[in-house]
């Protein structure tokens, strides 16, 4: 087993497909699933289970991950020990992030020091992804742009959120998302992906729209709501204690995936997968056990 094959397994663990896995590793799908193949032959343990849709890993690989992944940063802090001690400064990596998600996830990161961040829209982020501007994103998925992979992070629930002295909240039917007449339903504009999230899920169609209220800060929202009769919707890893709002669970289908976006052909696969690592183990995601 070489520092290649673990490459190739942590990508396919990422991207869930020997195909994609292939693509981001620029050589063919066989070649890619001829060598993980000799590594679980010589393992003497399949680390893949394959299915019609793709892969995703076994017992045993669920097992020996963390291990691969391990392998995989300290060549990565060699590499930029040895950048340093000639002299060179490590490469930094440009992280983008929406705004619903930057601010949850940025502070918590750990071995960032080498790390830019740049909080700003998706369309804007992935121009400077197309455009190499960045390396890599934290945005909502799916994210159907043929130049663009992805490494899904997290499942992240939607709860409705109310002031605590709103008692309409408690008489909303959660499967139409109807808000009585003495409610306006507050959501983020249609330039944050969460904005439009929450006119599909809510069913906020135009002809409804005068109970509606845009803004374009996740914070104006909540303080609006704290304050007045109206509602929205929050993102688990934005809740917070003590904001005077009142939090609501809903049914399954209220959620976003956020994940890790980045070109194809990016030459920085390596410090990407590190990158994903760290954002995996990120205190703010683990505790809320979102982790898919």
């Amino acid at each position: 087993m070489n520092l290649r094959d673990i490459k190739y397994i942590l990508t396919a663990v990422e991207t869930g497909s020997f195909v994609q896995a292939a693509e981001v590793c620029h050589i063919s799908q066989p070649s890619l699933s001829i060598q993980i193949k000799k590594v679980e032959e010589r393992l003497g343990h399949a680390l893949f289970i394959r299915h019609k849709k793709g892969v995703r890993l076994s017992e045993f690989g669920e097992s020996v991950l963390p291990y691969f992944e391990t392998v995989q940063n300290n060549v990565l802090k060699i590499n930029n020990l040895a950048e340093k001690q000639k002299g060179k400064p490590a490469p930094t990596m440009r992280l983008g992030a929406i705004a619903t998600v930057a601010p949850y996830i940025f502070p918590y990161l750990k071995n960032t020091e080498d790390v830019a961040f740049e909080e700003s829209t998706t369309a804007k982020l992935i121009k400077k992804l197309l455009d190499d501007q960045i390396e890599a994103a934290l945005m909502a998925l799916p994210m159907k742009i043929p130049q663009l992979s992805t490494m899904t992070l997290y499942k992240e629930p939607f709860y409705l959120a109310a002031a605590q002295n709103n008692s309409y909240a408690e008489k909303m039917d959660f499967e139409t998302m109807e808000p009585p007449p003495e409610c306006r339903f507050l959501i983020l504009s249609e330039e944050h992906c969460m904005g439009e999230q929450t006119i599909n899920l809510c069913r906020l169609h135009p002809g409804n729209n005068k109970k509606v209220f845009k803004a374009n800060s996740l914070e104006t929202v909540r303080h609006m709501v704290a304050t007045s009769n109206d509602m929205t919707l929050i993102p688990a890893l934005a809740i917070r204690a003590h904001d005077g709002l009142a939090y609501y669970s809903l049914p399954s289908k209220y959620h976003r995936n956020i994940g890790l976006v980045y070109k194809k052909s990016s030459k920085h696969i390596d410090q990407i997968h590190a990158l994903h690592h760290d954002i995996k183990k990120s205190s703010s995601i683990d505790e809320l056990k979102l982790l898919k």
